[in-house]
């Protein structure tokens, strides 16, 4: 691209050598701020990668540029360096002011960021030492050799009057159509903002999956040989919509996957299908197939654990009610919580995730009957565990293995238990002993309590999670009022509605400082307080039609598509940037104010074009590439490519017709005064 716009080959040889510096110096820095080099910061040096190379576009071209005019070749290189060091600095100080505030986020998201941060501003201020110092020397080694035996000229359309005279066609339409512009850019900021509240936000982007695990509790009191009769059954009715599948049954002899036993009443299921669009109707046939046949199961649904869903959770529920019960020493009855789940299924029409209950048997002790049969509670209690295999009375130590001994009873029915087990009685003055049956001491009667136990900073909690909801703030209303019905819950909310509420937050918060910080670099640079307005101008009607692609492609508003706008915005006002530079000193040179703004854009248009061009062909390939990471980063590169297209036809049009609005009349008072 460079050859094509450069119309030679010695420049991008000389862009890409200085490219080959300023890795090696990345790396040094990487070596000596003791980081590592990982997938963050990788990304973050590729990120900046393409920057450096905008860089040392920027700089080549204005040093070209000087030559053509007929300077010098030394007099070239210094003049052409030493007008673009100041514009090159803000751009990246602004650059790097939007990849900085991204650390302070919240949660894993803030810890990744870090690196490629470190990365960024690592890369950008390596490069811009190596654009303004090492590569004014190369420029002037390699074109001062005087190799006459190779014409490395290149006839080049673009290089000649093609793009200038787009450039000045467009400009004149532009400025002839100045309502209508005005329109654009008003119009724009409201549609920003409206796009922003329309669009369906997330946490993190979803990723095409044709896999699906589904975790079953048949809340059932069966036998494992009734839990793969049921597996088996679901498995005959959707052989013809899978192409593979298996099942993990009950409680598993291996021990890598400690975190989520099975009991003999549950299962876990793995689906695989041919296509990933066929994974959700598959989902909601096994949902009606297992509800319909077993009502009180509890499903559950989610992709195949990776490395992606470790760190960053998608199958979490959209809102968690969280319902405390006020009455803490009573624990809430399985029928009263059942009724709760009819009654939010039939109030906000969203079925929620059933509680899994397990049947059990409570087994009470008569202190009365003890007393009266002269039966010690300590052999009586150490009986119950031999019968139950509870009874441990030593540990086998090898190495780093610990065997644990039990002493247990043979297994047997609860009823023949009761009726055959005999506990001795402490001997009497004379040393006889007696042996009394065991269901004359003790009174067992059948129950149902919760079979796991959540709980969180408020203390514990039983959790109806819904998942699918359409309208969050409309169901936790009804839910409030399916409780209030009852003086006996306390409840909250939780979810990803309120984490994705969160991380959205943050990140406006984030851009809010980002642009405040850009502002006072740009103050500081133009030493005014009107010119950085119009730069950062551009950023909300770049963000309107970026957020409309997103939307136009069916992706939502979630962190790696926020971090695409965020970023962009810092990295498309340096053509703003670089432009304005231009205008100012062409304008302290005598030039009138509209000659200056036509001359500043053709001398600025080949590098605004070939840095905005390298970004978005950067970002190309990964719209084709269907692999994990190629699909969480799709939203990024379509939130660039959207940003980086309209903000360079913004940079070239739209902010020089503001910046004449502006200065009309003072150029206008300045030529009457002279």
């Amino acid at each position: 691209m460079a050859v094509l716009f450069l119309g030679d080959v010695k420049s991008p040889f000389i862009i890409g050598l200085s490219m080959v510096v300023s890795i090696v110096i990345s790396f040094l820095f990487f070596y000596l701020c003791n980081m590592s080099l990982n997938i963050i910061s990788l990304s973050g040096l590729i990120l900046a990668l393409g920057m450096m190379i905008d860089s040392s576009i920027i700089v080549t071209e204005n040093i070209s540029q000087y030559r053509e005019r007929g300077y010098s070749l030394r007099r070239a290189c210094i003049t052409g360096t030493s007008e673009v060091i100041t514009p090159m600095l803000s751009s990246s100080l602004t650059t790097i002011a939007v990849f900085v505030p991204l650390i302070f986020m919240s949660g894993i998201a803030g810890a990744i960021f870090f690196d490629q941060a470190f990365s960024v501003t690592v890369g950008l201020i390596v490069s811009y030492f190596t654009g303004i110092m090492l590569l004014p020397v190369l420029y002037m080694l390699v074109y001062g050799m005087g190799i006459r035996r190779f014409n490395w000229k290149i006839n080049n359309p673009l290089k000649e009057h093609t793009l200038d005279a787009f450039y000045d066609r467009w400009c004149d339409w532009v400025f002839a159509h100045k309502t209508l512009t005005a329109v654009f850019c008003i119009v724009s900021i409201p549609l920003c903002v409206a796009l922003f509240f329309f669009i369906d936000k997330e946490r993190m982007p979803k990723i095409d999956e044709n896999e699906l695990v589904v975790r079953v509790e048949w809340n059932e009191n069966i036998h494992i040989d009734e839990n793969r009769k049921r597996v088996d059954g679901l498995f005959r009715e959707m052989k013809d919509k899978t192409v593979e599948q298996t099942a993990s049954i009950g409680q598993q002899d291996f021990i890598l996957n400690r975190e989520q036993e099975l009991s003999a009443s549950e299962a876990e299921l793995y689906f695989k299908t041919a296509d990933p669009k066929e994974i959700e109707p598959l989902q909601k046939e096994v949902y009606k197939v297992l509800k319909l046949q077993y009502p009180l199961a509890v499903i559950s649904f989610s992709p195949p654990e990776t490395v992606f869903e470790k760190l960053f959770t998608t199958n979490e529920a959209d809102v968690v009610a969280e319902l405390y019960a006020r009455n803490k020493e009573k624990a809430p009855a399985a029928g009263e919580v059942r009724k709760l789940e009819e009654r939010f299924a039939d109030k906000t029409g969203v079925a929620p995730t059933g509680i899994a209950f397990e049947n059990q048997l409570n087994i009470r002790i008569s202190h009365e009957k003890l007393l009266l049969y002269g039966v010690s509670n300590d052999e009586l209690y150490r009986e119950l565990k031999t019968i139950f295999k509870e009874n441990s009375v030593a540990m086998l130590h090898s190495y780093q293995q610990y065997l644990p001994i039990n002493i247990v009873g043979s297994e047997t029915t609860v009823n023949r238990v009761l009726q055959e087990t005999l506990i001795r009685t402490t001997p009497d003055k004379d040393g006889a002993v007696n042996y009394i049956p065991l269901r004359e001491l003790i009174t067992v009667t059948p129950a149902e309590d919760f079979k796991s136990i959540t709980a969180g900073k408020n203390g514990e909690y039983i959790p109806f999670r819904f998942y699918d909801v359409k309208a969050p703030e409309t169901l936790m209303t009804k839910a409030k009022q399916v409780v209030g019905e009852s003086d006996d819950w306390d409840m909250a909310f939780s979810g990803s509605f309120f984490s994705n509420k969160k991380m959205l937050d943050e990140l406006v918060i984030i851009l809010f400082v980002s642009i405040l910080l850009m502002y006072f670099i740009l103050a500081a640079q133009f030493e005014s307080f009107v010119q950085p307005l119009i730069v950062l101008l551009e950023i909300p009607i770049d963000v309107a039609f970026a957020l409309l692609l997103l939307w136009v492609c069916g992706h939502t508003l979630n962190l790696m598509s926020a971090i695409g706008l965020i970023v962009t915005c810092g990295i498309i006002i340096n053509d703003s940037i670089l432009k304005l530079d231009a205008i100012n000193e062409l304008r302290k040179a005598g030039t009138p104010l509209l000659e200056a703004i036509h001359e500043a854009g053709r001398r600025r248009l080949r590098p605004i074009i070939m840095t905005s061009l390298t970004t978005i062909f950067a970002m190309v390939p990964l719209l084709f590439s269907y692999d994990m990471g190629s699909e969480l980063q799709k939203p990024l590169s379509i939130a660039m490519i959207g940003t980086m297209t309209i903000g360079t036809l913004v940079s070239l049009f739209v902010i020089p017709l503001v910046y004449w609005s502006i200065y009309r009349d003072r150029s206008a008072i300045s030529r009457i005064k002279k």
